[in-house]
């Protein structure tokens, strides 16, 4: 427990962080990289370049300090991050390396000399948030390691089989190359995939919604080759055979099982980890009368999952919609809005009370927009639910 006078110092700290959180952890960064080489390793050297990581770190830190009188209040966000954090395998020796560079950060661009109070009492607090994360992710490696066919650690596995979706898109069989089983999963969770790319000197981690049914012999990641993705280049380069290292499926971003109805739309690649959790509610025994699923693409020809979709939908019978931003074959013509929405809620019967929720995933402006839009129908914030690819951020 931290003392009362931690507290107030730390909270102290709100207007400094406020005006430096940004400066403070892109210096944080750059000491922990030059004295931790290896670190590269793990962390997404793109969202650095990028600076989204520095800013959705300086987010963080801002919240806890915010929040450091009423910690349950960020759990959910600790949990999603815990769940990010086993994806990328990290260990616990490593917060304290992590600690020490984010206080000599801090001292740096505030410039607070040696043994200031400020320094003390956010070493105290970093302390206790790293051992709440620390138990959180020994939690998750527990649970991976003993469900049926789970592991600990990054597992080896083989690109089976390679299917093109669209011009953009492939969809990837991984099996495992010692050949056990792997564990069933909740639809909408995702796997940190480990490869080497040849224009990456370090090993590089990203996480890939699984976008299959639980339950086969092998996983489904369905990526999009992005301009600057070096490992969804390294994937679409590369053939039929070639060995990539997965951590066992965490996250958070599953259906409500309290739900009566449930409304998951999907913008572009968006679609892979909401189409995992319609798979789950079908195979549980969801009524499809109960599912309303709207597709979001740019067109017919980059329709992801299409053909699987219709001969999905031709079987179970949900209500089933699509957006294009070009071209006539879609339900409705351009961006998706409250207007459309509400007429597809109407015309399911589905009501925006507390017995049904919507689950989105897409582009962050997509994301945004829909969030408002939802909102402004009647949902509430506790029945919308959403993923972020890359670092965690708010809408």
């Amino acid at each position: 427990m931290l003392s009362t006078e931690t507290i107030e110092i730390v909270k102290s700290t709100v207007p400094l962080l406020e005006e430096h959180g940004q400066a403070i952890t892109s210096c944080f960064y750059e000491k922990l990289f030059a004295e931790n080489p290896d670190l590269k390793n793990v962390f997404n050297q793109v969202n650095q370049t990028r600076g989204e990581q520095p800013r959705a770190l300086a987010d963080a830190v801002l919240a806890y300090a915010q929040n450091i009188d009423n910690l349950g209040v960020l759990l959910p966000a600790v949990e999603r991050i815990a769940h990010k954090h086993a994806s990328l395998g990290i260990q616990a020796n490593q917060y304290p390396i992590v600690g020490k560079n984010l206080l000599a950060a801090i001292q740096s661009v505030l410039n607070l000399p040696d043994n200031h109070p400020a320094l003390t009492a956010w070493g105290e607090a970093y302390n206790i948030l790293a051992n709440i994360f620390i138990d959180a992710e020994e939690t998750i490696y527990a649970v991976n390691e003993q469900t049926k066919g789970g592991w600990r650690g990054f597992r080896e596995f083989v690109i089976d089989k390679i299917v093109t979706e669209t011009p953009e898109v492939k969809s990837f069989y991984l099996k495992p190359t010692d050949g056990r089983a792997i564990p069933t999963f909740k639809g909408g969770r995702f796997v940190g995939l480990k490869a080497n790319p040849s224009a990456s000197e370090f090993d590089e981690i990203r996480q890939y919604s699984l976008s299959d049914e639980s339950g086969k012999d092998h996983f489904r990641i369905t990526t999009k080759e992005e301009i600057e993705g070096l490992v969804s280049n390294h994937l679409h380069q590369s053939a039929e055979g070639t060995t990539v290292f997965l951590q066992a499926p965490t996250g958070i971003f599953t259906a409500n099982s309290n739900a009566k109805k449930h409304v998951f739309i999907a913008g572009g690649v968006g679609i892979t980890p909401i189409i995992g959790m319609m798979y789950e509610q079908l195979q549980q025994g969801v009524n499809p009368e109960d599912i309303l699923f709207i597709q979001c693409s740019r067109n017919q020809e980059h329709q992801i999952l299409r053909d699987e979709l219709t001969a999905l939908n031709e079987k179970s019978t949900f209500h089933f919609k699509t957006c294009f931003d070009e071209g006539t074959a879609g339900d409705h013509q351009g961006y998706l809005n409250a207007d459309v929405l509400q007429q597809w809620l109407t015309e399911a019967n589905f009501s925006t009370d507390e017995s049904t929720h919507v689950y989105f995933c897409g582009p962050t402006p997509f994301m945004s927009a829909l969030n408002k839009q939802a909102q402004s129908l009647g949902f509430s914030d506790d029945n919308i639910h959403y993923e972020t690819f890359g670092p965690t951020a708010e809408l």
